[in-house]
């Protein structure tokens, strides 16, 4: 452990050391600007922030390895080490994640030097003088005709819906900082009914987001592809490689972030719509400014500015669903715990989670704690035939359950049963009643189903099947939760509007039973 301490802390000091002759290297990146001494230190600054992040990366990467070593391990002094190890890879984590944000400013602030000094250097194409006072691109002759029409058309399609990749973009932060500060709010609320209704808050917000990056991946996939493919065309034909080979600059250094921060994100869809908006906007500008069209600069420098506005830094959020079930076992007083100052509780039905309890049996009337023999804990259900069911224990498995049937039969209860309660449905296991429990499903009609929809369905409605029924009818079965059910469905019916989406509920055959 000694060695491994040593190690980490080397590195950690590796990764703040300055590397000056790596620095002095440094070439720029944009030919002309290599007297620019502000540019060029920036661009050393960029290359030290650069490696300091590999370094700290390392240094994740050595703890990552420890602490799996020391999960092996059987030592004693295990859980020290692994909230020490814990600490110092939060600290590290923190501390990368800081350098990055620095680096994504610096970046940004090399970029403009190098576009206000290509765009201060292009010369204006001749004959694309119609259209000055446009903000826009595209109602420009020269442009439209050195694209095929296809191209062109495609390009104008990819304008039009770059307005719902962003508006995608921020829906999806928005519901990111709500998923975060409720996900905050659950992991402190003591309470199991006030948890859950946090978490079907957090649920509802997940599944937005869900949809959200589904249609924002697919709209600024294909906005991107189309717009990048005209604009590199345009600038090729008019034999500008240099600005393509500026846009392509920009790509690596996309890339490289995505590579750096992929570990920790929460939305792939949004970081490569905040890293790669800037790229369009770049080949715009460079196409506005060979158009001479001061009125789209002007709008464009505006947009490239505001462009940082949606952060996808968003670290991972890892939801687990909270359990509130108390497991008590069975014990036997020489006299009951339970009289008319301390009764008999309420039978506790959780929402999330499974607890085995032995039933003991079901009367007309409320039974005296007496005749349960000592038993405890004892709980009592008020049935909805107005009868009474008494239970005890609260076991984690069927196997403890198994075993305290038995331990009731030798303590002469004539017929203990087993009973189940998983995510607040109730299953006497000794009965066999598996199939007699009220199940729910959605239906759905009023249309086909798009590739967005069957994904909700995939990804929220893990373990239930889909089926068709008809050109324009589907059933998605079975669920236990009709709560689960109606969040699958509004997902549903938030993926498509045009869709008549309906939770069923599927009630089992009625069954007496025998009175003890």
């Amino acid at each position: 452990m000694i060695k491994s301490k040593i190690t980490i802390a080397s590195l950690m000091f590796a990764a703040f050391s300055i590397v000056e002759s790596a620095a002095q290297d440094i070439l720029p990146r944009v030919a002309g600007l290599e007297g620019d001494k502000a540019y060029m230190e920036l661009l050393r600054s960029d290359e030290k922030m650069r490696q300091q992040t590999d370094s700290l990366q390392g240094v994740v990467r050595e703890i990552r390895m420890e602490m799996s070593k020391n999960n092996e391990s059987k030592d004693e002094n295990f859980q020290a080490r692994a909230d020490s190890l814990f600490v110092v890879l939060s600290n590290t984590e923190n501390a990368v994640y800081a350098l990055r944000t620095k680096r994504v400013k610096l970046i940004d602030q090399i970029s403009t030097i190098e576009q206000n000094y290509v765009l201060s250097n292009v010369g204006n194409i001749g004959g694309a003088q119609s259209a000055q006072g446009s903000k826009s691109l595209f109602n420009n002759s020269y442009l439209k005709e050195s694209l095929n029409p296809e191209d062109y058309k495609l390009l104008l399609d990819a304008n039009k819906k770059e307005a719902k990749a962003f508006e995608y973009a921020q829906t999806y932060v928005r519901n990111y900082s709500k998923i975060k500060n409720l996900y905050d709010q659950y992991l402190m609320e003591q309470e199991e009914a006030e948890a859950e209704k946090i978490y079907a808050e957090l649920s509802e917000a997940m599944a937005e987001n869900l949809i959200s990056e589904r249609m924002l991946g697919d709209s600024w996939n294909e906005v991107f592809d189309n717009k990048n493919y005209a604009y590199s065309y345009f600038l090729e034909k008019e034999n500008r490689i240099d600005l393509l080979e500026l846009a392509e600059g920009m790509m690596n250094d996309v890339q490289q972030e995505k590579l750096s921060a992929m570990e920790n994100c929460m939305s792939e869809s949004v970081m490569n719509y905040c890293l790669q908006k800037p790229i369009a906007l770049t080949y715009e500008l460079y196409v506005a400014k060979l158009l001479n069209l001061p009125a789209a600069i002007d709008s464009l420098t505006i947009a490239a500015r505001n462009v940082r506005s949606i952060d996808y830094r968003m670290p991972l959020i890892d939801i687990e669903r909270r359990s509130f079930v108390n497991y008590e076992p069975i014990e036997f007083n020489s006299r009951s715990p339970y009289n008319s100052t301390n009764p008999i509780p309420d039978n506790v039905v959780y929402e999330y989670g499974t607890i085995y309890r032995i039933l003991v049996g079901t009367f007309k009337y409320r039974q005296q704690p007496s005749i349960f023999r000592g038993a405890s804990p004892l709980y009592v259900e008020a049935r909805e035939d107005g009868r009474f069911s008494y239970y005890v224990g609260g076991l984690r498995t069927r196997d403890e359950a198994e075993s305290a049937m038995e331990v009731m039969k030798k303590k002469g209860f004539r017929d203990p049963q087993i009973v189940e309660w998983c995510d607040g449905i109730k299953t006497n296991l000794s009965k066999e009643e598996d199939g007699e429990r009220i199940t729910y499903r959605i239906s759905i009609t009023n249309g086909s189903l798009s590739d967005m929809v069957r994904e909700v369905i995939s990804t929220m409605a893990e373990g239930c099947q889909l089926s068709r029924l008809a050109e324009d009818n589907f059933l998605v079965s079975s669920f236990a939760s009709r709560a689960v059910a109606e969040r699958v469905a509004n997902a549903i019916s938030k993926c498509d509007e045009t869709l008549k989406v309906e939770v069923q509920e599927v009630k089992p055959e009625p069954q007496s039973e025998e009175e003890e």
